[in-house]
């Protein structure tokens, strides 16, 4: 993975970080001054080509140094080992056999460690792997998407905007038919899931401990309504990516609770 190019590189290794669940071990592959990765899963191995490089300044360095605090920062085994000239053009041409792979495994890895001294020519502090989330792809998780909207997720790249407003108003429609009600917005979700003395709610979540407790979570529907949905109504919202990301995940959120809603 990766390309001679610093940047790819970093972006491969967080590509790994946020797709594979266990990561057993990471090597820094170092021929002289130019490095590169073997990063080991519990089912793949995967090669960084040498888009890093130490002993000056420049992006190589700065690189290393944030891709070695990435994997620091997933409490991960990282050693150095030193393999041959030869063995770094097979990294950078994708022709490592696996012979190859076995020779990198075994080899003594460099002690004492050079690990943070990558770091610390660049860094003064740890500080900076509580702020480099950057290089995480920015994804959905599919697996994790309601049936029901998961073609809104499928068109959120494209168009988060209409994705996010159409989600809003399915919600709403589900709600109508279930409730068998012709309300809308807040006080539709305060008839199916918030109580007060006069007027019981139609739908709770059984599986938390009492009433006020559901209520609670019935509230989620209304908070997030007034506080994103409102705003979408009145004026056209301009938002980073980020925050399309995280605001519907909300909505995503919102429809996996009102699939766990029984009546009362």
């Amino acid at each position: 993975m990766g390309t001679p190019y610093t940047q790819d590189c970093l972006e491969a290794i967080g590509f790994i970080l946020q797709t594979q669940q266990r990561i057993e071990i990471a090597l820094l592959l170092s021929y002289g001054q130019i490095h590169a990765y073997l990063i080991k899963s519990a089912r793949n191995i995967y090669i960084i080509r040498s888009g890093f490089s130490s002993s000056y300044s420049g992006e190589g360095p700065k690189g290393l140094a944030s891709s070695l605090q990435l994997l620091l920062k997933h409490n991960i085994n990282l050693d150095e080992v030193n393999i041959s000239k030869n063995l770094m053009k097979k990294v950078n041409h994708a022709s490592l056999s696996n012979k190859d792979l076995e020779k990198i495994l075994i080899t003594k890895v460099v002690r004492p460690t050079n690990i943070y001294e990558y770091i610390y020519a660049i860094y003064t502090t740890l500080d900076y792997q509580t702020t480099n989330d950057h290089y995480y792809p920015t994804e959905l998780p599919f697996h994790l998407i309601d049936a029901r909207i998961f073609d809104l997720a499928l068109k959120f790249r494209n168009d988060p905007n209409s994705s996010i407003l159409m989600a809003y108003t399915r919600l709403e429609d589900i709600l109508r038919a279930k409730t068998k009600s012709d309300l809308f917005s807040n006080e539709l979700f305060e008839k199916a899931f918030c109580s007060d003395k006069n007027h019981p709610s139609l739908f709770i979540w059984k599986n938390v401990e009492n009433e006020k407790a559901s209520n609670a979570i019935g509230r989620l529907f209304t908070n997030i309504f007034t506080a994103y949905r409102n705003e979408r109504a009145h004026s056209e919202v301009q938002k980073s990516d980020i925050h399309l990301y995280r605001e519907f995940l909300l909505l995503n959120e919102l429809f996996l609770l009102e699939s766990e809603s029984v009546s009362k």
